[in-house]
């Protein structure tokens, strides 16, 4: 068998291929004829057997429903049943057609079966409408029943027969599959044995020939992986085997080459590496070449190094850096372009090498001995074409091409370096030329100020001069004329003239003088005038630059709002969420997680609306509202708020307001609060044992009062501390902007730093200013706001409805503790009739209204803080709540909020007591009323009148302003459930009647009357004492312009169109204000007003479709995981036109949710685009945005919004903003 032996691989592998190749051409013809056969019985079984079993099945179910179709419409006379039951024995008859197209050798047995059910049919059809019709007789009845049946029953056998016959055929068929499977298969086995005994025996002879060698081969290259290149490889065959031996043999030699080429690539690589490595950070010039050289000689195993930096203005070489130089007299150091090598590497730019050197030619010495370096390299460091050095290595033995690979790859390397360092060091210099300019032009600017102040007192001495001259050249024109008349009778003096004369002459020399340097003067301020017109020039461009600069700094401030409230939306919703854990799965220590982030996220927006607020400030966009504030009440506001801080500090606190103060000045209340509750609050926070003081007073003459302000018109106000106190050098620190005095990482208070520059601010936005007083660290400090004390005359009553700005607020760090009354326990709930809880944090007050109440016969408590009166409402749930606003911890509005989220005292009725007047607001929330401080024993008891009807009178009073009957009876129908009791009027004097002899709990106003439009009537009811004041709700099918709508809501609560939908809205509106008691009316009225009064609960939502429109995941994540818990059916737009689209799409959207910074198109663009197609002129749109300056808002509404939200998303506020303008 040497032949085969000597056959090469590829015929060796293809006689094995061949021989499987032919065996399996065998074997596929035979596979094919079988599976060609078992093709044909499937297809059979597909096309014919299984579509007529189906057809069989099909009619032995419609047989039954024809036979109980016609017993239906037997025993119902029905003759539509008798027809349903026709028409399903034709289609039966279709089917049975159908079995013979698809088999025609069933044919005959398909036509015997039609003519039995043929006769069946036609039998039971006779019957039937014979039985229908009645004219069938009684007599033979049973007898054709019994045909009938006979027919039906000689239908069914044949059908079983035919069914049984098909089941046969379908089964001899698959049998006879299975059998010819069978036999295939056995006989694809045995040529599979063959196959495989032939395929192996040849397979083993090919593979022995083959792995033999290959064997051989992979010991030599597994050798050769280990490392041993000596490996012997003998090459004995001339075929592929053969050939590959001496393809590794030659593999061998170049991997050795290339083992060594890379060992001389990673050598060089790790010098490159160290190299940057030592010359990174910022260093100065000299330190940068000795951190090169001290690397490089030793890297070259050389001794002796320079680095020679270029300057390209002189353009000469200067030595900056040395490696164990020594410096020779006759030698410099300074070199110029082609001068000595230096000079000429740096000329050419090319490394110049030098070998075997004379003599004396470098000196190279040590402690204990020296010699002389006999080659030299001199090579130029270049960074993109420019030249920054030449570097000159020297050593005693010969530079390797490997050195001067290195030297030529680490160039560039040097050439960075050295670049940046320039970089550095014209940067610092640039940085200082600028500082010293700035310091420069602010003394140029004082020395122009100065002369022009000397150019001004010159410009006087020489207008004084020369009124002068002209005096004396006058004087001298009248002494000449007397001399001339004089001069026969002065003959004898003629001496004294002479002398007269020359004293003349030398006077006219001094007035000639004097006009020439006036002259010079003159042309001294001229060019005075143009510097300083040249200065005026380049003053009027730096204000231009700070214009842009402010510009920027707003639009930076608008954008950095965007970007940081955008994640805030996400977090402060999610987490607020997860903190409510309402389906309950998580534990209490996530939940505590959850309200950490919530918290956290909180205290990161409040530092953004800071940061907003001194930018409003800076810009004047903070707005002013001047009140009439007494001293003694606000020292005594003071001390009902910060007491309790104090008390659990550990700390006394007093307020004194001293003599002399005025009865009442008049400043922004508001402001002068967050003032002073900063300034309280950083004493409470920075006090750890003593006091803190408030005093007001009249400023004394010794007090550093602003300039506009003196003593006899201005107010002092002082807080003062026993606590940490600050440094002299710190205090003009702590006023700016994110300072403190304590400004280290190991500070012991926190905070921003920001409340003191806000603070400031404010009190120069007041007209004042805020000074301190400390004596030192550990000393105490006194901060001292000075105000000026205003007039009567100074107060303006600002309109504040659509104002978007944020208040600047302060969040107290201490919590105040709860003093309630009979505490119930956990589980208790009880309810008290005709008791009255008082929420009021003034002790002394508080207990007045306890001794009214109870003289007024009700059952009067008081609790402290909100956070004890919502416990309290909640367990005991009173009758009725008298509730202060300024109260520690959560305000009165806070806790009216929650006491109408909660069902069980939502419905409580709710008077305020509030230090400004607030009642439109109040009205809003749902109170009965409000007072405002001071207020007198009348005031209160007329408080507890309100407070008693609205406890004992179930049924609520309403008057109905309209001039239609229809709409009368439609409102009254809406009512009539609810325990009301409506009144009529038809015209606006029928309701000035009825409001003077009636007191109504709500008015519904139409805006078109007779006598008088419904804006004439508002007006009269406001201007007038005659009536009381009532909650407006106009209900108006007028469509109003923006100036009506402005002047309605000085006077109404809620403004409603006439819609298919507004009856709803009105009766929860109005339900507002009626104040329902659940629990005072009959079950069957609780019902229905549960029914109803949708304005409190989300089901409203349900179903609603609404379109977020918003280009950040994060926010549309956690919005619409909010959105869809409350029932909307949610569309996702990421940009302005997405929401196009989709409202093109699906049309009848009911609100739309408008994000303002999007790509493509943001959100002022798209919400124009859709208001100018007439289909979404009423569509409900709320913007959202994350700015949040001062016209935000006026742009959202004037894009086309009707409403606006500020991001971070207040999810209460949106879901409200949300119910109402579903209602619209």
């Amino acid at each position: 068998m040497n032949w085969f032996q000597n056959l090469s691989v590829r015929l060796k592998i293809l006689s094995v291929a061949g021989l499987g190749i032919a065996l399996f051409v065998v074997y596929a013809a035979y596979s094919w004829y079988i599976a060609e056969t078992n093709i044909q019985h499937l297809e059979r079984i597909e096309d014919q057997d299984f579509p007529v079993l189906e057809l069989v099945n099909a009619n032995n179910v419609d047989f039954i429903a024809i036979g109980e179709s016609f017993i239906a419409a037997i025993t119902q006379a029905d003759p539509d049943l008798l027809q349903e039951a026709l028409d399903r024995a034709d289609k039966f008859e279709q089917r049975l057609e159908d079995i013979s197209r698809k088999d025609p050798e069933l044919a005959e047995s398909v036509g015997e079966l039609k003519d039995s059910f043929g006769d069946y049919i036609n039998a039971a059809n006779t019957l039937a409408r014979g039985l229908i019709n009645d004219s069938s007789g009684n007599d033979d009845l049973y007898t054709r029943v019994t045909h009938v049946r006979e027919l039906q029953s000689n239908y069914e056998q044949a059908q079983k027969a035919f069914e049984t016959q098909r089941y046969e055929a379908f089964r001899e068929s698959l049998y006879k599959s299975r059998d010819d499977n069978e036999g295939t298969q056995k006989i694809g086995l045995f040529l599979g044995l063959v196959a495989f005994s032939a395929l192996a025996l040849i397979a083993l002879r090919v593979t022995r020939a083959i792995t033999l060698p290959l064997e051989g081969a992979v010991t030599a290259a597994d050798n050769i992986a280990d490392g041993k290149w000596d490996t012997t490889i003998e090459v004995t065959g001339r075929d592929e085997t053969g050939k590959l031996l001496h393809a590794i043999r030659k593999m061998r030699d170049a991997l050795v080459a290339r083992y060594k080429e890379d060992r001389r690539q990673e050598t060089i690589k790790n010098h490159l590496a160290e190299l940057n490595n030592r010359m990174r950070g910022e260093m100065t010039y000299e330190q940068l070449g000795n951190n090169m050289l001290s690397f490089l000689v030793p890297v070259l195993e050389a001794q002796v190094g320079a680095f020679y930096s270029y300057n390209p203005e002189t353009q000469r070489l200067s030595l900056s850096s040395s490696y164990a130089m020594q410096r020779r007299k006759h030698l410099g150091n300074d070199f110029g372009l082609g001068e000595s090598l230096v000079g000429q590497c740096a000329l050419e730019r090319k490394t110049i090498l030098l070998e075997q050197v004379p003599e004396g030619y470098i000196s190279i010495s040590s402690g204990t001995g020296a010699g002389e370096a006999r080659n030299v390299v001199v090579m130029p460091v270049i960074h993109e074409e420019e030249l920054k050095g030449v570097l000159e290595i020297g050593a005693f033995r010969q530079f390797t091409d490997d050195d001067l690979a290195f030297l030529d790859q680490s160039s560039e390397v040097i050439a960075i370096s050295v670049n940046s360092a320039v970089s550095r060091m014209r940067l610092a210099e640039m940085l200082e030329q600028t500082r010293n300019q700035a310091i420069e032009l602010e003394k140029q600017k004082e020395e122009m100020a100065q002369v022009n102040d000397d150019l001004e007192e010159q410009a006087m001495e020489l207008s004084a001069s020369e009124s002068r001259l002209q005096q004396q050249q006058e004087e001298l024109k009248a002494i000449n004329e007397e001399l001339e008349s004089q001069t026969q009778a002065l003959r004898a003096s003629e001496e004294s003239l002479q002398a007269q004369q020359e004293e003349l002459r030398v006077t006219n020399e001094e007035l000639e003088a004097q006009a020439r340097l006036l002259t010079e003067q003159k042309s001294e301020m001229a060019q005075k005038n143009d510097e300083l017109e040249l200065l005026h020039h380049e003053l009027e461009e730096k204000l231009r630059e700070l214009e842009l600069s402010s510009k920027y700094k707003s639009e930076f401030l608008s954008t950095m709002s965007h970007e940081l409230r955008t994640p805030l939306n996400s977090i402060l919703i999610l987490s607020n969420a997860l903190g409510q854990n309402k389906k309950g799965n998580l534990n209490e220590k996530q939940v505590e997680h959850a309200q950490v982030i919530h918290s956290a996220g909180s205290d990161l927006l409040s530092l953004i609306n800071d940061i907003l607020d001194i930018s409003k400030i800076e810009e004047g966009k903070m707005d002013v509202v001047i009140d009439d504030l007494s001293p003694t009440e606000l020292g005594e506001h003071f001390r009902r708020h910060f007491s309790h801080v104090a008390e659990n500090r550990g700390l006394d606190f007093h307020v004194n307001v001293e003599e002399g103060v005025p009865e009442h000045f008049y400043t922004d209340r508001q402001r002068l609060e967050q003032i002073i509750k900063n300034l309280l609050s950083n004493a409470l926070k920075f006090t750890e044992q003593g006091s803190v003081t408030l005093s007001i007073a009249r400023p004394d003459a010794s007090d550093p009062l602003p300039k506009q302000l003196n003593p006899g018109n201005a107010v002092k106000l002082s807080v003062t501390d026993t606590g940490a106190g600050i440094p002299a050098e710190k205090q003009k620190l702590i006023f700016e902007a994110f300072q403190q005095a304590d400004g280290t990482t190991s500070r012991k208070y926190g905070g921003t730093g920001l409340g003191l520059t806000i603070s400031r601010e404010l009190a120069r936005l007041l007209g004042g200013e805020i000074g301190l007083h400390s004596d030192g660290e550990g000393q105490g400090s006194t901060f001292t706001l000075y105000l000026p004390e205003g007039t009567a005359d100074s107060v303006e009553v600002l309109e504040q409805a659509g104002m978007g700005e944020a208040d600047i607020g302060f969040n107290a760090e201490a919590h105040t503790a709860a003093m309630v009354q009979d505490k119930p326990g956990e589980d208790d709930f009880v309810v008290r009739e005709k008791t009255v809880l008082i929420v009021e944090d003034d002790e002394e007050f508080g207990g007045v209204l306890l001794e009214l109440a109870a003289d007024y016969g009700l059952e009067g408590h008081i609790c402290h803080d909100g956070e004890a009166g919502l416990e309290y409402a909640s367990h005991y749930r009173p009758s009725a709540i008298i509730l202060d606003i300024g109260l520690p911890g959560i305000d009165g509005w806070e806790v009216m909020e929650k006491l109408k989220a909660d069902p069980r005292t939502k419905d409580i009725p709710v008077h305020f007591l509030s230090g400004r007047d607030e009642r439109k607001k109040a009205l809003e929330l749902g109170a009965i009323d409000l007072l405002t401080k001071p207020v007198n024993q009348e005031d209160i008891l007329s408080a507890f009148a309100k407070i008693e009807g609205a406890i004992e009178t179930n049924v609520r009073r309403l008057l109905v302003v309209e001039d239609s009957e229809i709409q009368h009876e439609s409102i009254r129908e809406l009512f009539d459930q609810k325990g009301v009791e409506i009144t009529a009027a038809t015209s606006g004097q029928e309701a000035l009647e009825a409001l003077r002899s009636t007191v109504f709990d709500c008015m519904i106003l139409d805006l078109t009357l007779p006598d008088m439009s419904g804006f004439e009537l508002l007006e009269l009811i406001h201007n007038s004492k005659d009536y009381d004041s009532v909650p407006v709700v106009i209900y108006t099918g007028k469509d109003l312009t923006r100036d009506e709508e402005a002047k309605l809501r000085k006077y109404a609560d809620r403004i409603i169109l006439k819609t298919e939908r507004s009856h709803e809205r009105l009766l929860n509106e109005a339900s507002l204000f009626l104040h329902w008691l659940e629990s005072t009316l009959p079950g069957s009225r609780q019902t229905a007003q549960k029914e109803t009064s949708i304005e409190h609960r989300d089901d409203i939502f349900e179903g609603k479709q609404l379109l977020l429109v918003d280009d950040d995941m994060r926010n549309i994540y956690a919005l619409s995981a909010q959105l869809e818990e409350l029932g909307f059916e949610i569309t996702i737009a990421n940009n302005g036109k997405e929401a196009l689209t989709a409202l093109d799409e699906n049309p009848n959207m009911d609100i739309v949710l408008m994000d303002i910074m999007m790509p493509e198109m943001d959100g002022y663009e798209a919400m124009g685009l859709i208001r100018e197609q007439g289909r979404f002129k009423k569509l409900p749109m709320l913007a959202l945005t994350a700015k949040a300056m001062k016209d935000d808002r006026a742009k959202c509404i004037e894009a086309g919004a009707n409403d606006y939200c500020s991001k971070p998303i207040d999810m209460a506020k949106l879901t409200s903003l949300l119910r109402v303008w579903l209602h619209k």
